[in-house]
């Protein structure tokens, strides 16, 4: 199975989010590039493949993002899609 999501469908907390979120992966910067009017933001986690958020240039200043920030990505179960494999 796979999984998929658009990287503005990510929110990067710099505190462990709140509430009730399921789709949560705690990990660090591992890097950022300007993607139009965006920052794409690499976040590695120990879980799996890096994750891949697009926010806005205040939001990264806001959050202090740079390589090596403990970050916490969150993704929305409504913004997942799943393919089965083959």
């Amino acid at each position: 199975m796979y999984v998929s999501f658009r990287p503005a469908a990510v929110a990067l907390y710099a505190e462990p989010p709140g509430g009730s979120p399921r789709n949560v992966w705690a990990g660090e910067v591992v890097g950022l590039e300007p993607a139009g009017e965006a920052v794409r933001v690499e976040v590695g986690t120990a879980q799996g493949p890096s994750v891949v958020a697009e926010v806005t240039p205040e939001a990264a200043a806001d959050l202090d993002l740079v390589p090596g920030a403990p970050v916490w990505a969150v993704v929305k179960a409504s913004e997942i899609e799943v393919y089965a494999r083959g």
